[in-house]
């Protein structure tokens, strides 16, 4: 009972700070807390869920939801949602379009190093070489630049888990300058012509 009155009021809470007049709007169906944030007009910083594989999905909201993922928001909406609950979230999510790579130009510089950095850290084994995810192995092209700096930086530093440690050894010898270039290349679509 708890769970679903932290789950209303967070979502409410949502809605009335992000979507205007959103705190009149209708449950839309299993997305609709969802798209309040990770819509297309998410804050920066804010993941894109468009494109991200199911399972993918299904391990982070069970991770959320048991503790083992830490992200104030998001572990008070799954609080108490059960196993079921949780894949049909993540088969809803799992059919939102791809996010588009970022607007505006891209940096040169950055992207060159960026690539240069998927390439040599072999970026493109896990993720794909266009980096479009794949089972538990999230999509990276199109996504928010700055999610992608801090999610990095938060497996760098052993904050965020996943089902192996490979992240963390990853990014190990990666400057924070090097982290920003792979960012912006990913954000840009992953390609070297943005």
């Amino acid at each position: 009972m708890r769970a679903e009155i932290l789950r209303r009021a967070a979502s409410a809470a949502l809605l009335a700070i992000l979507v205007p007049g959103g705190a009149a709007a209708e449950d839309d169906g299993p997305l609709f807390e969802c798209l309040i944030c990770h819509g297309e007009e998410r804050p920066a910083g804010t993941p894109s869920l468009g494109g991200q594989p199911e399972l993918y999905i299904l391990y982070q909201l069970v991770y959320f939801r048991d503790g083992q993922r830490k992200q104030e928001v998001m572990s008070a909406l799954m609080e108490g949602r059960d196993n079921d609950e949780l894949r049909a979230l993540s088969a809803a999510v799992a059919e939102l379009a791809p996010p588009e790579p970022a607007p505006g130009e891209p940096d040169a510089a950055l992207i060159a190093l960026g690539a240069d950095l998927a390439l040599s850290h072999r970026c493109g084994a896990c993720h794909l070489p266009d980096y479009e995810g794949a089972k538990h192995v999230p999509r990276l092209a199109g996504q928010d630049e700055a999610y992608l700096v801090a999610a990095m930086h938060d497996y760098k530093e052993g904050r965020r888990i996943g089902p192996r440690a490979q992240m963390a050894e990853v990014l190990s010898d990666m400057s924070d300058a090097d982290l920003e270039a792979l960012a912006h290349y990913l954000a840009h679509g992953g390609t070297s012509g943005g």
